[in-house]
């Protein structure tokens, strides 16, 4: 995962708040601690759904300041010209989140329309495997469910690229670790796993090697 010089709050790896920062998120990250070199007073934060944009909201609020709306695609047209006028006039930054940036959105505001197409975006991509097995152990240790140190790589081979994909695993694998009192194994991950429709690729090869 990306080592970046960040202020306390944005730690790779800590509290069941922290944040992990990794290789779909680490532009996005890099690019509103910026602020300052930010072409336009707002900055359009989108990705996936659970891909970490609130918690990204909130480090930026409490280490930077300025103003963020969260779902800011759903928010009253009129407060949002209001926000960016604000934000141009006071220097402060403001942040903006959502799923999809500002050509998807259905703004009907025609000088809203235009200030948002100012907007820098800092997106947050999608997983990869890394990304998936990353977060998997994160997840796993938050938890504080034991497991096996390949465990992690074998799910997230078999997972979705998808954080919401991801995070039901997690969820299904703590509570294997519950209900076992034991340590996750390779075996007991697959076993557990390999009827979920959201395991992609548990084969037969797959699951012989997961006992090897």
């Amino acid at each position: 995962m990306s080592q970046l010089p960040l202020p306390m709050g944005w730690s790779q790896r800590g509290g069941r708040n922290s944040l992990l920062i990794h290789g779909a998120n680490a532009a996005a990250i890099a690019l509103l601690r910026s602020w300052p070199r930010w072409p336009s007073p707002c900055t359009l934060l989108v990705g996936p759904a659970r891909s970490g944009r609130s918690l990204i909201g909130d480090l930026f609020t409490a280490e930077i300041g300025g103003t963020v709306v969260d779902d800011a695609d759903q928010a009253a047209e009129e407060q949002l010209f209001n926000l960016w006028n604000d934000a141009r006039d006071s220097g402060a930054p403001l942040l903006l989140i959502a799923r999809e940036a500002v050509p998807v959105w259905d703004i009907a505001l025609p000088d809203l329309r235009t200030r948002l197409a100012t907007a820098t975006v800092a997106r947050i991509e999608a997983p990869d495997e890394a990304v998936s097995a990353a977060l998997i152990a994160q997840g796993l240790e938050f938890a504080g469910s034991a497991f096996a140190p390949d465990v992690p790589e074998f799910v997230a081979r078999r997972t979705p690229r998808c954080y919401e994909d991801i995070e039901a695993v997690i969820s299904r694998l703590n509570a294997l670790s519950l209900a076992s009192g034991q340590k996750i194994s390779v075996g007991s991950a697959r076993q557990a796993l390999c009827n979920e429709t959201g395991l992609d690729g548990a084969n037969d090869h797959d699951l012989r090697e997961g006992m090897d």
